[in-house]
């Protein structure tokens, strides 16, 4: 019995290793790049670019930031939920965003290009983990 209720206690852990892990690697992978890019061909980048930019790395950071701390330290059905809801909001501007500039022809087309594909790769792990979180939240709310 005690087994079974420290898988039950423990179980957003898995969660919030996926998370931290995809939000951290993610991250770090868009720095690497912004910064080869700005190296190689200056920055050409349009205005909208970089204020879309700027404004998604703040997002996501604070969705990280956030979602760290409700997983691990409240875990309640309010905030599970707000977070879930986040999640999917987060997820679908992604998704606008990777329709807004995959063919937006101001700037670098190479930069407009590349953050379409990386907001459609952060769209798609987004819903990915909206889903099994929506999927999971009851082995993750503590009542």
């Amino acid at each position: 019995f005690f087994w079974r209720s420290h898988i039950i206690t423990n179980a957003a852990h898995p969660f919030l290793f996926l998370y931290t892990h995809t939000s951290t690697s993610t991250s770090t992978s868009t720095i690497f790049t912004a910064t080869k890019l700005h190296e190689e061909y200056g920055s050409s980048a349009s205005f909208a670019l970089q204020i879309a930019a700027y404004w998604s790395a703040i997002l996501h950071l604070l969705l990280a930031i956030t979602g760290t701390f409700i997983l691990k330290r409240f875990s309640t059905a309010f905030t599970v939920g707000f977070f879930l809801g986040v999640a999917v909001v987060v997820s679908q501007q992604d998704l606008l965003l990777f329709a807004s500039f995959y063919h937006y022809q101001h700037g670098n087309l190479m930069f407009n290009l590349i953050f379409a594909d990386l907001a459609l790769a952060l769209c798609i792990l987004l819903t990915f983990f909206s889903l099994i979180l929506g999927h999971f939240r009851h082995h993750i709310i503590v009542k």
